[in-house]
């Protein structure tokens, strides 16, 4: 896949008013809007919205990830350089995924979600990327081959440069 996969496969149907990737369907929405709904819950409320977001984006970003692997990002290291390539393509900020040990580093600049939240001494008190979160953990245990635990470990909307994740092999029961 070439850094222009995504937008060369985009498709907008103006008959039925949709954009879509095969049998993937997208719309735009600003990340205010998103966030917004969020910080319209009560602040206890918010915790467990921001979970729900991570594990959506796990469920429905794994399905992107395994199309974009089944359209030729077959290895490890491709489904990763086309997720990182995917990624400004879809608005979701500039990505740079290392590896790191056992497990990768991600590096978020221009995160919509950080932006869209505004500085934390809004609504908002610490991370706010569970978005990114929850793809990374589709992708991670995609590319690991293995379940994966990840965390934002600093976020724009906190006042950080950009946003870094680690995603890092779960631990086993013993």
């Amino acid at each position: 896949m070439t850094d222009h996969g995504f937008r060369a496969r985009l498709a907008y149907d103006h008959a039925a008013g949709e954009y879509r990737d095969g049998a993937l369907r997208y719309m735009l929405i600003r990340p205010e809007a998103l966030m917004g709904l969020i910080a319209e819950l009560p602040e206890a409320a918010r915790p467990a919205a921001f979970e729900a977001f991570a594990r959506a984006l796990h469920r429905v970003g794994g399905g992107s990830a395994r199309t974009y692997r089944a359209a030729g990002a077959a290895t490890p290291a491709a489904l990763l350089a086309t997720i990182a390539a995917t990624a400004p393509q879809l608005g979701w900020g500039r990505w740079e995924i290392a590896r790191d040990g056992a497990g990768l580093t991600v590096t978020v600049r221009n995160s919509p979600f950080a932006a869209g939240a505004g500085p934390s001494a809004g609504p908002f008190a610490g991370p706010v990327c569970a978005p990114i979160r929850g793809m990374l953990r589709a992708v991670g245990e995609m590319a690991l081959g293995t379940p994966v635990v990840t965390e934002e470990t600093t976020c724009a909307a906190a006042g950080a440069p950009c946003c870094r994740f680690t995603v890092t092999p779960a631990a086993r029961p013993a």
